[in-house]
């Protein structure tokens, strides 16, 4: 190696390296997450006086949010591939209330996992297929769409569980609960679901053929239909893997609390969209990626658990996350449009 090369790998150094993940999707939401860290755990020292000890930023509150944010992250890996086709899915919330309510329905009648875990994964794929042809190959708005299918959704959830909650027996089948009860060494089966899911799309995007088209179909739609790339069908599949890891979701939600509520799903969908879009994935489609929604999912747990340890309302909550969502839209929309909200020095 020549001196000249020897000299400016060194003068790479920490720029060099701060460049490349500045060029990550997410890596200012990743910033962003940290910060929120920091004034959590500093304002709750300060109501508490100091007393010592971290109060917030703790390994066990810390594994707590990342816990609770399972759910939320594997239908948002899902709704990413969706969104980056320059689409959107409403339905989410209440597709994963009745897939719940079918995993219940089936495991109570018959006790048998595997059953439960098909039937379960297949209504959600089902689902998502419905949505997929009537937004690709109907052409309806996919806005509109998944608006009324939502409502579809909810309804047929009201149907199969009589407007009741449906309650799992505790003796059920071992092998549905270890679905969401159990660990791996010091992890629980949970986040192991997250990083699965999570690595598992993110290659499909990144490294497949099917991931490049993703891209080009929210990027440029007609230039993508020009060049061959069968828009429909690949607007459709990405529906069914939302709807798949919508199915998912409900059956590690039900293996985890063996209840469940005709309304359990009620607002997912925003919460999910949030995530999205937090992570960086352009409303438009064709920007975006599973690593930066895996950052928004992380960001909007930080902000959630943070908002309840300084007693929040929930109402208060949901009129914050709202007013950061809109930011959020309103961000993408700018740079949408070529406008530079700072210069680089």
């Amino acid at each position: 190696m020549s001196e000249k090369t020897t000299a400016a790998t060194e003068k790479r150094g920490f720029k060099y390296y701060w460049s490349k993940f500045q060029a990550l999707n997410g890596s200012s939401v990743f910033l962003a997450m940290l910060a929120a860290l920091v004034i959590f755990e500093v304002i709750l020292q300060i109501s508490k006086g100091g007393a010592g000890g971290l109060v917030f930023v703790t390994p066990s509150n810390l594994m707590m949010i990342f816990r609770q944010m399972v759910y939320t992250g594997i239908i948002a890996f899902g709704l990413t591939l969706v969104m980056l086709t320059g689409n959107i899915d409403l339905s989410v919330g209440n597709m994963l209330t009745f897939t719940c309510c079918i995993a219940a329905t089936v495991m109570m009648k018959t006790d048998n996992a595997a059953l439960t875990v098909l039937a379960t994964l297949g209504v959600g794929l089902l689902c998502g297929l419905f949505n997929g042809v009537l937004v690709s190959y109907v052409k309806l708005n996919s806005f509109i769409t998944t608006l009324g299918t939502s409502s579809i959704y909810s309804a047929l959830a009201i149907m199969v569980s009589a407007g009741t909650v449906l309650v799992i027996p505790n003796d059920c089948s071992p092998a549905f609960r270890a679905l969401g009860r159990a660990a791996i060494g010091p992890f629980s089966i949970l986040i192991i679901w997250f990083v699965v899911v999570a690595v598992i799309l993110g290659l499909i995007l990144s490294r497949t053929v099917y991931g490049q088209q993703i891209y080009a179909i929210g990027a440029n739609p007609i230039v993508a239909r020009f060049s061959g790339i069968h828009h429909k069908r690949n607007i459709t599949i990405a529906y069914m893997i939302t709807g798949l890891c919508v199915g998912l979701a409900a059956v590690i939600t039900m293996a985890n609390s063996l209840s469940s509520n005709p309304q359990s799903g009620s607002g997912a969908e925003l919460q999910t969209i949030l995530c999205v879009v937090l992570g960086g994935c352009a409303v438009q489609g064709g920007k975006g990626s599973v690593w930066g929604t895996v950052i928004g999912v992380l960001f909007y747990g930080v902000l959630s658990a943070g908002f309840t340890s300084l007693h929040m309302s929930q109402y208060l909550q949901w009129v914050v996350m709202g007013a950061i969502m809109l930011f959020a839209l309103s961000l993408d929309v700018l740079k949408g449009k070529g406008v530079k909200l700072w210069k680089r020095k």
